[in-house]
């Protein structure tokens, strides 16, 4: 499905799948369920999010030995100092993905970003 949505002073197009679900303001839309909140299950989660991406190739696919790669992550002013943060869980996995594809530590540049 084709959706566009006010962005700055303008409209922004996207492509969806045709089961995303869409929140408009002043309709009612059920939420998701929600998973539970331990390591475990949210990192499987995450885990299979990144190897069933929606319109690229897993990241396992992109990467391998030689690969250079930056992560960039939000500031700690937006949050994530619980154990459970996604940015916590969500770093450890694409990490786990890229040494598992075959990139090497020295190769990986996580880059902290101001307001991101």
């Amino acid at each position: 499905m084709k959706l566009e949505f006010e962005y700055g002073q303008g409209l922004l197009g996207a492509e969806l799948p045709d089961s995303t679900d869409i929140f408009i303001p002043g309709e009612t839309v059920a939420d998701p369920p929600c998973l539970p909140q331990d390591w475990d299950s949210l990192y499987a989660a995450t885990l299979a999010s990144i190897r069933n991406p929606i319109g690229m190739p897993p990241l396992k696919e992109l990467a391998g030995p030689g690969k250079s790669v930056v992560i960039v992550i939000p500031d700690i002013v937006k949050g994530g100092n619980q154990p459970t943060s996604h940015r916590k869980v969500a770093i450890r996995a694409c990490l786990d993905e890229l040494y598992a594809a075959g990139v090497e530590q020295k190769d990986v540049l996580l880059l902290f970003s101001n307001g991101l």
